[in-house]
């Protein structure tokens, strides 16, 4: 067995719950992302995008680091039935992250005019900092909740979670722009960081009652936190300190980036609407698949955690290998659609035929882009979170070294040269740490090779398909779909046609459903 470290069948459930949660989730952010355009332009989703890059750091500082240790706590206690320690370490979160989160407030609301006036040069922005100020303290203990609930494999509570914030934000954003029609851009921004706030309380209020429902079966077992507190910041502290400093580097980074484009030519509205696109249009869209990745993210970090505390490194490797291998078949298939139809998605998402153009020029780092947030998640299982905050400074900190150095000069063209660099440095750092540890052997032929070539021969044939009568008719939004839904299959065939999806990956996902084919024998664990 590939996962003998846990029930597959548990797993997989969910690995589908946080995925479909985390795609519905995705795309409804899309959909507001383009309510938002159409509402206040480019240039007011620029700014939108500055806005909240301050406030990330916030939410870093509030909550960073946290969610990953009451994860790891709650999953080694109950992976050695101390349920009294897991209740002591979800306590000992919520302190810290709504103790943080509360200075974090404060901070944020006292300060947010000299923000808005002196580092985002947009006064305007204040007043909507200054209304998402108090939304940390409910984000702090969501993002603690959430870190106990996804140790206990309980994936459907922070998925509807999630999607109840995501559709309280939308409906009372789109319910005030009704009825208050905001006429200027400040109120518009007023508006959307309204409904965000709001968005916030209700999912704390509802992951609390989830909690509280949740906890009643270990109410026999006093929490006992004992040391909780220690393994909290033992496990925080490093996540909080390289997260917070990648994401002062990140602001400084999103305020260099249109001071840049204007320093390179461009007027404040054109940089500003230039920096919209990218961030609020392109970036979206470039993620958006990786929903599907998301999830299987999130739950191998208790997973990983559980294995390398019991000491079992050769499930650790076959998991690790596996996880790689079907990030790298998903990727490819997803860069050959961003390379061979990204003017049709543009044009469907946002009638802008600029966004499909990035969209191609960035679609070669789709793979990179995926795998190092599996990467990621499997280190930070593996207690390597020092090694990952020392890669992610040390990107970020280029990062903005070039974005300012080449920006001015070379405008959007430096940016996607910065995006480039950064990515393949990051990713490249973090696999190389990752082989190192879990002791993964690479199969280049089936895991690059052969399905850089699957996804050109999909790619070509379902290009070729559109050029006939009646496809060749068809709208952009019709193509999409014709696209997406062609295109994968003719992917998967030609995997297993070459060899690189087999009859092994198969028995491997019939034993995640809990079936195993007749003609597979079953072997004893040797771990």
């Amino acid at each position: 067995m590939v996962l003998c470290l846990m029930n597959k069948r548990i797993f997989l459930i969910n690995t589908l719950i946080l995925t479909a949660g985390s795609l519905f989730m995705r795309m409804l952010n899309i959909g507001y992302r383009v309510f938002i355009s159409d509402h206040i332009g480019a240039a007011g989703l620029g700014l939108y995008q500055l806005i909240f890059s301050v406030f990330i750091l916030a939410i870093t500082i509030s909550t960073s680091g946290i969610s990953l240790a009451v994860t790891r706590l709650v999953a080694e206690a109950m992976a050695k039935d101390d349920p009294g320690y897991a209740k002591g370490a979800v306590r000992k979160g919520i302190a810290c992250s709504l103790t943080l989160s509360l200075i974090a407030m404060t901070v944020l609301y006292l300060l947010a005019q000299p923000i808005a006036d002196v580092l985002l040069n947009e006064p305007s922005a204040a007043r909507p900092l200054q209304m998402l100020a108090p939304g940390l303290p409910f984000m702090a203990i969501s993002a603690s909740l959430r870190g106990y609930f996804i140790a206990m494999r309980k994936a459907l509570r922070p998925a509807t979670a999630e999607i109840l914030e995501q559709l309280a934000t939308i409906g009372i954003a789109v319910g005030l722009f009704a009825l208050l029609a905001p006429q200027t851009l400040e109120g518009a921004c007023l508006v959307l960081m309204l409904g965000s706030t709001a968005g916030e309380m209700v999912s704390c209020l509802y992951n609390g009652i989830l909690y509280l429902w949740d906890v009643r079966r270990l109410h026999g077992h006093r929490a006992r936190g004992k040391g909780a507190l220690w393994g909290i910041l033992r496990i925080a502290l490093p996540s909080m300190t390289g997260y917070t400093a990648r994401n002062i580097l990140s602001a400084v980074e999103n305020l260099l980036i249109p001071t840049g484009l204007r320093k390179n030519g461009s007027n404040a509205v054109s940089a500003m609407a230039q920096y919209g696109v990218i961030q609020g249009m392109v970036m979206p869209v470039l993620y958006f698949p990786a929903a599907l990745l998301s999830a299987l993210a999130a739950l191998l970090v208790p997973e990983m955690a559980e294995a390398n505390a019991a000491g079992k490194s050769r499930a650790i490797a076959r998991a690790t290998g596996r996880a790689m291998q079907m990030t790298l078949l998903f990727s490819f298939l997803i860069m050959g659609i961003f390379l061979g139809f990204s003017r049709d998605i543009g044009l469907t998402f946002y009638k802008n035929e600029q966004t499909g153009i990035l969209l191609r020029i960035l679609a070669p780092l789709v793979p990179l882009m995926y795998l190092d947030g599996i990467v990621d998640s499997i280190l930070k299982g593996l207690d390597q979170q020092m090694s990952s905050l020392k890669y992610n400074l040390s990107d970020s900190a280029l990062r903005v070294v070039l974005i300012y150095s080449l920006i001015p000069v070379w405008g959007l063209k430096g940016y996607i040269v910065v995006v480039f660099f950064s990515t393949i440095f990051n990713a490249s750092l973090s696999i190389h740490r990752l082989i190192k540890v879990a002791r993964v052997p690479i199969q280049m032929i089936d895991w690059v090779v052969k399905p850089l070539l699957c996804m050109a021969l999909s790619v070509s044939l379902v290009t070729l398909l559109l050029r006939f009568s009646p496809f060749s008719f068809f709208l952009p939004y019709q193509c999409v779909i014709l696209q997406v839904c062609v295109t994968p299959p003719l992917y998967a065939g030609f995997l297993f046609l070459c060899g690189s999806l087999g009859r092994e990956d198969i028995r491997w996902i019939h034993s995640l459903t809990g079936h195993r084919p007749t003609a597979a024998p079953v072997r004893a664990n040797a771990d």
